[in-house]
């Protein structure tokens, strides 16, 4: 079983999702794509308009919300419901893979479910709001349907841009149909955790059924199968839980394991959101130690998640009520302004006060 070392992987797992090495260049479309790829799934920010487009948080020097947009208005991003029915979007041509790997089986078919589809069919697409016109349900009943739907990859939203009154339409019309066979959807499943572990470097289990939200039995089948397979190879990394890379990872080749040069991990802190894919694979973990709090993003503190940001978000000014940084205290305390700076990235002075800083008021 390999040996590798935590520092070698944090570092090339920050590197390779962009936040050691950000895009530069608005104009570069294909490496900004490229970059897209590893992380998707990817949901808009958390805490922002359902309508926005996703973003490269930290992993661009320039604003990539016109980037993200102008991509989305091509029809190069596509939105649905992945990983346990979150809303997120993938690049047009990895849709098949994503939609059969997380396709959501409907449990149930009632006469709204008819209606809607019997509508969406006979005027080849309609609005939410059309919907609420023509059909004597509830509002929240129709919202609730076309998330079966959409899950289901039964109807799609077409979203291109902000608007909040988007189109709905039969998913199999304007794409393909989604293959329903075991076969095809294991294959899928196997190829998602493949891309899911060449991101992350190394990944554990618990990871993969965070970022997922598939069940741990199915994670483990599928990690049993692909490293028989020999397309993923165990190790062991001091300190963590037993893991898996990618056989063929150039990790694997670049560097000894416990080579005493191994990179080092630059002294930074990130806010990262709910929607990042750093976030996600580690948010079982993350809501266990933060139980009880209101969390509004996490602090990734040197490639580890060491903090939070706590207090309560809303549509107007709010304050952030204390920011969390869980190291010794004479290091939390030397790094209090890289953290607070890290902060205000997002949450400027004229409308939201930092009240307090690992319990002290400020």
């Amino acid at each position: 079983m390999q040996q590798r070392n935590q520092s070698e992987i944090v570092a090339e797992r920050l590197k390779r999702q962009g936040l050691t090495d950000p895009l530069f260049n608005p104009g570069d479309e294909t490496s900004y794509l490229q970059l897209f790829r590893k992380l998707q799934p990817m949901s808009p920010v958390h805490f922002t308009r359902p309508g926005d487009p996703p973003r490269l948080v930290h992993r661009t020097i320039y604003s990539d919300f016109g980037v993200s947009s102008s991509i989305r208005e091509q029809g190069k991003l596509v939105k649905g419901r992945f990983q346990g029915g979150r809303i997120a979007y993938v690049l047009e041509e990895d849709l098949k893979l994503y939609a059969t790997a997380f396709r959501k089986e409907m449990t149930r078919f009632g006469s709204i479910h008819q209606e809607i589809l019997a509508l969406i069919h006979e005027s080849g697409g309609l609005s939410k709001d059309q919907l609420k016109e023509e059909l004597p349900y509830r509002p929240g009943d129709i919202g609730k349907a076309l998330e079966d739907f959409q899950k289901a990859f039964i109807l799609y939203e077409q979203q291109t841009d902000t608007d909040w009154d988007t189109g709905w339409l039969d998913f199999a019309e304007e794409w393909f149909q989604i293959p329903k066979d075991p076969e095809n959807r294991q294959q899928a499943m196997e190829e998602v955790i493949l891309r899911f572990t060449e991101a992350m470097v190394f990944a554990t289990e618990s990871q993969m059924k965070s970022w997922s939200g598939w069940t741990g039995k199915q994670i483990g089948s599928l990690v049993k199968v692909l490293t028989e397979q020999g397309k993923l190879r165990r190790a062991e990394v001091h300190g963590w839980d037993q893991g898996v890379i990618c056989e063929g990872d150039p990790i694997l080749e670049d560097m000894p394991a416990g080579a005493i040069d191994a990179p080092l991990v630059p002294e930074m802190i990130w806010m990262l959101d709910k929607s990042d894919f750093l976030v996600r694979a580690e948010l079982d973990e993350l809501k266990k130690r933060y139980e009880g709090r209101e969390v509004l993003q996490y602090l990734l503190v040197d490639g580890r998640f060491q903090g939070a940001v706590i207090g309560h978000w809303g549509f107007r000014d709010y304050d952030i009520e204390d920011i969390i940084l869980e190291l010794p205290e004479g290091e939390a305390e030397a790094r209090r302004e890289q953290a607070i700076s890290a902060v205000r990235k997002v949450y400027d002075p004229e409308h939201h006060t930092i009240l307090k800083y690992n319990g002290l008021p400020l």
